[in-house]
């Protein structure tokens, strides 16, 4: 155990280096990759060795019928740190620009027009997302979910409901959070992302409740032009936080509770597990497992066959009766040789599976580059209103790819994350509302010309009133033309 012991403090002390770099970087803020990986790491990967060393975590190894040797332990040790390396150094590589906050007022204007097109789209969309978490609530309270386990996969199938419609009350995500967005954080505007967070606690989920509450905080960070958190944006991540260990005993059962009289008993007691001893911590053991598997057991890698996925995923297995469950080619079963039920890899962990050490940093390198490209993409567009939104959902949303590690994570979501603001962007273009980056052309076009006059006589028009003809001609020039 001595060396153990020594890789913990090692663990640490790379870790603690590697933060201090960061923060030293001139792109460090809480809105870069970097940040939330490094906040990911540091909990599953750092700190919570430490509980599991002193307090000698065992529960899940006695769950998944397996004990993992030292040279086990160590090797997940190094694998996720090797993982946080090659994140933090791909991201910083092609993300090192900081956030230059170049909103102006023409964004301001432009996010102020757009929200015509989103209640639109809300109007549309929010019906069918609360019919969908009534479902859920239903199945939850009263134990009548239609979803079954494969044993030999550990995956939930769904027999007789379409997934599409019990996922579609995810978009409830986006719509909070653009909802308080465009009434710029008024105390009223965040009402609807507390009445979601109360509905969303009912079913026991907690993660769309971090994505949302985090999303929020990295739009009114911006909005505020502020790299990190103060209280306001604090006080909500603290309430995600408190809500997500709630969650954690009961499944939200006590939410539901308060509004139905008949509930299923479903609230788990963890007697004899010690804290943050739970599954939803649990990357460390859930990667040990895969370590102790892959290649020892299974004589062979997965090489990245798993992201196959992808493909047979969207189609629903009412019209495809014998599709396939998971990945369509595997090469093993990890149920083979345990019984790792609710395992999630983490990103280092998924790696591991895929190729090894070599998978480690494809992985983690692969997953560093996407989010990267995604910052430099807001940055080059000036942080304007679709790159903003697109981005506050996609880097919240790693709060769970990280923990899944797996590029399905993504494909599952993204429909849901990103359709509404997909929808607002067609209706945008359909109303011919004109872009930031137009309104801020026209004027400088036309900053030279002298202020026009009511009806032709010398009354010179208010600034508000000239705003308003820039807008105007601004759309009508815009228009497509007919005839």
């Amino acid at each position: 155990m001595l060396a153990y012991d020594i890789i913990l403090l090692v663990s640490l002390a790379i870790y603690l280096a590697v933060c201090a770099l960061y923060l030293r970087h001139r792109a460090a803020s809480f809105m870069h990759p970097v940040s939330l990986y490094l906040l990911f790491h540091g909990i599953v990967f750092t700190f919570r060795p430490f509980l599991a060393r002193y307090y000698d975590f065992g529960a899940l190894y006695q769950q998944f019928g397996f004990q993992p040797s030292m040279q086990d332990k160590i090797t997940v040790l190094l694998a996720a740190n090797l993982g946080m390396v090659t994140f933090v150094a791909v991201s910083l590589f092609v993300a090192r620009e900081p956030l230059a906050f170049a909103r102006d007022k023409y964004d301001d204007k432009h996010r102020t027009m757009l929200r015509k097109p989103f209640l639109i789209v809300a109007a549309l969309l929010t019906p069918v997302a609360l019919a969908s978490l009534a479902e859920h609530w239903t199945t939850r309270a009263l134990d009548s979910s239609t979803m079954i386990t494969d044993l030999s996969t550990g995956i939930a199938i769904n027999t007789t409901g379409n997934g599409w419609f019990f996922t579609a009350q995810l978009v409830l995500v986006p719509i909070v959070v653009i909802f308080a967005w465009l009434y710029r954080f008024r105390l009223w505007s965040l009402i609807p992302f507390g009445i979601f967070f109360i509905l969303r606690a009912g079913t026991g989920g907690r993660g769309p409740l971090i994505v949302a509450a985090f999303a929020i905080v990295v739009l009114y960070l911006t909005q505020q032009r502020r790299r990190w958190p103060e209280w306001r944006s604090a006080l909500i991540m603290v309430f995600a936080a408190v809500t997500f260990t709630t969650l954690v005993s009961d499944r939200g059962a006590a939410v539901r509770e308060i509004f139905t009289s008949e509930q299923a008993a479903d609230t788990i007691a963890y007697l004899d597990t010690a804290p943050y001893e739970t599954m939803d911590f649990a990357n460390q053991e859930f990667f040990e497992y895969v370590v102790y598997a892959v290649p020892q057991r299974t004589g062979t890698y997965d090489y990245f066959l798993s992201n196959l996925q992808i493909f047979t995923e969207p189609v629903p297995r009412a019209w495809w009766p014998g599709k396939p469950v998971g990945p369509p080619i595997q090469l093993f079963s990890l149920f083979d040789y345990g019984s790792p039920l609710g395992m999630t890899l983490s990103l280092p962990g998924a790696g591991w599976y895929e190729l090894g050490w070599a998978g480690v940093i494809i992985q983690c390198g692969a997953f560093a580059l996407l989010y990267s490209l995604l910052y430099r993409w807001m940055i080059a567009r000036r942080e304007d209103d679709w790159s903003l939104m697109t981005y506050a959902v996609m880097i919240a949303a790693t709060t769970i790819t990280f923990r899944d590690g797996v590029l399905i994570t993504i494909a599952r979501s993204l429909p849901f994350y990103l359709g509404p603001i997909a929808m607002m962007w067609l209706l945008a273009r359909a109303f011919s509302l004109p872009r930031a980056d137009m309104l801020r052309q026209f004027a400088s076009e036309n900053r030279h010309l002298p202020a026009p006059t009511e009806g032709g006589g010398s009354m010179p028009l208010t600034p508000a009133q000239r705003r308003r003809a820039m807008i105007e001609a601004m759309i009508e020039k815009a228009a497509p033309k007919r005839g």
